[in-house]
């Protein structure tokens, strides 16, 4: 923090202090001979503004920055003027980090935020350029000015205190841009245009460092200095929005020089190919093909593999072998499963909607699937960290419930039919508690990205049992609401996942096999791979949101970042606590009894859901005691930060005393298992390779 600032502050302090004196008066005459003396009037406006917070805290090329607010200047204002004063840090360099002042002109304002875009002039000035560009985290203030209407005036100030932003480093969205970026550099090359990345300005646009003769740029009077505001109506945030469609000879341009009203002029393209596929087409290929290696990476082994540890651990659970012939210890049995279930006989059964019965599988499957492209197996090991991420997985596993209730309904069969049926009122009323479990971590976390809820499990910093992903930093210890939380979400995942004991939609006992009765072959199988994955989606979300995700214990993801193996184990630590639960969902089919419909439905309305809402609330609360506020100082004078009304040295003791209190359950539950074991005389085989 800078002098000035400093020097706010203490008089500040001191003039709280002197409110609680009868010399108030003296003292403010005291303290404005001293403001005048050190000139504070002059170099700290007053902070006039009504600022809350900054948003997004994670930032890339193209997206949005706003400072929130209330009762902004507006209408008259045209600009409003954006500074980050604080100290950037980056993997691998000084931990004091690098003292900065980042002026942002020219922003947007609106009654309620001031927006700026993330361009690539700012890229450069926070993350670096080119090459170098890497994660950057920047904490301090965050400072809006408004210019003075009138002459003579001072400008009117607001400041968000204590702001910690991360500027992401190159991600798939990164690469995909950097290939358009490639293409808008050979465009501006054909022109004849060369850019000065350095100079650009702040809030887009791209300045003109030169212009190459007889080219098309020098013929239609483009000169040095001037700026690129759009490309065929585009606004220029960066080299990627340079996209000249194929085949187009004209370009229109818009220039602005100096204080001119920016001009639009038509350049030649006359001769120009991009060569190779299209830029668009290549960012497609490259998102899909990393999804793909997703998805069959990791779903379609897993799947296969969570039937295989299933019939393991269900075997022994009942004094039997299991599977243990096709491969080492049966391992492959699944493959087996799989290709004997592709070469069956597919039967459609007369008078069927053939259509529908065709499609349904397929529904349920994409539901499931599509999952896996949020799912953060590591800190860059994610198919598409949507900034949606967490309600991108809630809307794509509703196709779960439709293709349930489709395959049921489109089987001409009432046992099918009464299956689908159930399936869909299970599912969707399940959801409704799952949904608010959720939007209670989301509160706390302030974003919907499923990175961004995971780097908020971290520790606060300052020492080594302070930083990374310690226990007691998960959510789940978070407090005794979010503890409850957890299992209430692990709960209704169980139901929405037609998992025993809430498997009622495939109760074999009641209905035979509910909706998937009338499927054969690989149809049939799909419906169940949908489920065998779906218990691996619901764990992983449930380490994600819950758990702490890839989080190491005693690293911070700066650290991480900056070495390949530190990455790998956060990998392997996503996927340890994920197979964990489903070891636990495993053991829970195998131990406890169906529930009847009644009691299924009951559970969830006149209980689930009315402590779902009840959380809710409490957690709003935990959110507004949490939360570190910043406040005028007296009289609006000088800004001053406050502490949040449950400090974080209680926040964290409140976490270790959950964690401690777990721990002392497991303990508990560990020595009457054995308690038991050694009652019932049993024989126990503790070998997993017999």
């Amino acid at each position: 923090m800078s002098a000035a600032s400093n020097l706010d502050l203490w008089v500040a302090s001191i003039y709280k202090l002197g409110t609680m004196s009868r010399f108030r008066s003296i003292l403010l005459a005291t303290l404005a001979c001293v403001a005048g003396l050190f000139g504070c009037a002059r170099s700290a406006p007053p902070n006039l503004l009504e600022l809350i917070d900054v948003v997004p805290r994670e930032v890339e090329v193209g997206d949005h920055v706003e400072v929130l607010g209330a009762r902004l200047p507006s209408g008259d204002v045209k600009a409003a003027t954006v500074t980050f004063e604080g100290r950037l840090f980056r993997p691998g360099t000084d931990a004091a980090g690098e003292e900065v002042s980042i002026v942002v002109s020219d922003a947007k304002p609106s009654p309620d935020k001031v927006s700026f875009p993330f361009t690539e002039s700012l890229k450069a000035r926070f993350c670096g350029a080119g090459d170098e560009a890497t994660h950057t985290t920047f904490r301090g203030d965050v400072t809006v000015s408004f210019p003075a209407l009138e002459g003579g005036a001072n400008a009117v100030v607001g400041r968000v205190l204590g702001v910690t932003v991360d500027f992401r480093p190159p991600s798939l969205r990164r690469m995909v841009n950097d290939q358009k970026s490639e293409l808008g550099k050979k465009a501006l090359a054909h022109l004849g245009i060369v850019i000065a990345a350095d100079r650009s300005p702040t809030t887009g646009g791209l300045t003109v460092d030169g212009v190459i003769p007889a080219k098309a740029a020098d013929r239609a009077g483009i000169q040095a200095g001037d700026v690129l505001l759009g490309f065929n109506g585009v606004t220029l945030l960066s080299l990627a929005d340079i996209d000249p469609p194929s085949g187009a000879r004209l370009a229109d341009v818009l220039v602005k020089r100096g204080d001119a009203t920016p001009e639009t002029k038509q350049l030649s393209l006359a001769g120009f190919s991009a060569g190779g596929l299209p830029a668009d087409i290549l960012a497609a290929a490259l998102i899909l093909g990393v999804a793909a290696f997703i998805l069959l990476i990791f779903m379609a082994p897993t799947a296969g593999i969570i039937t295989w540890v299933e019939r393991r651990v269900s075997a022994r659970m009942q004094s039997r072998v299991g599977p243990n012939r096709a491969g080492p210890q049966g391992f492959i049995v699944w493959i087996a499963d799989g290709i004997k279930s592709i070469v069956k006989e597919d039967i459609i059964p007369a008078e069927t909607d053939e259509a529908l019965f065709r499609l349904a599988p397929y529904l349920v499957f994409i539901g499931v699937s599509a999952t896996f492209v949020v799912m953060p197996f590591g800190q860059y090991l994610i198919a598409a960290d949507l900034d949606v991420g967490i309600l991108f997985v809630i809307a794509v596993t509703s196709l779960v419930a439709i293709g349930l209730m489709t395959g049921g309904w489109a089987s001409n069969n009432k046992w099918s039919l009464l299956g689908g049926i159930r399936a869909a009122a299970q599912v969707i009323s399940y959801e409704i508690p799952a949904a608010v479990a959720i939007v209670c971590v989301v509160m706390m976390t302030g974003s919907l990205r499923m990175q961004d809820i995971i780097q908020a499990q971290g520790g606060l910093g300052g020492g080594f049992l302070s930083q990374g992903g310690w226990p007691w930093y998960w959510f789940m210890f978070k407090s005794p609401v979010t503890f409850g939380l957890f299992f209430l979400f692990f709960t209704t995942a169980l139901a929405e996942g037609n998992r025993a004991p809430f498997d009622l939609p495939e109760a074999e006992s009641e209905l035979v096999a509910g909706y998937s009765t009338e499927y054969s072959g690989m149809r049939y199988l799909f419906f169940f791979f949908a489920e065998w994955a779906n218990v691996f989606v619901f764990c992983g979300i449930a380490t994600a949101l819950f758990l702490g995700g890839w989080q190491v214990p005693g690293v911070t993801p700066g650290q991480q970042e900056a070495s390949l193996p530190l990455q790998l184990l956060g990998v392997f630590m996503f996927l340890l606590k994920a197979w964990a639960l489903i070891f636990v969902v495993v053991w829970i089919r195998w131990t406890l009894p169906r529930v009847r419909i009644d009691q299924l439905m009951n559970l969830c309305w006149k209980w689930f859901v009315p402590l779902s809402f009840a959380a809710f609330l409490l957690t709003a609360l935990w959110v507004l005691g949490t939360s570190p506020r910043s406040q005028a100082g007296p009289d609006g004078v000088l800004p001053v930060a406050s502490a949040p009304m449950i400090p974080a040295a209680v926040q964290t003791a409140l976490g270790i005393g959950m964690f401690a209190i777990f721990s002392l359950l497991v303990v508990h539950f560990a020595r009457r298992v054995a308690f038991n074991v050694r009652a019932s005389k049993q024989p126990i085989h503790v070998n997993p390779f017999i």
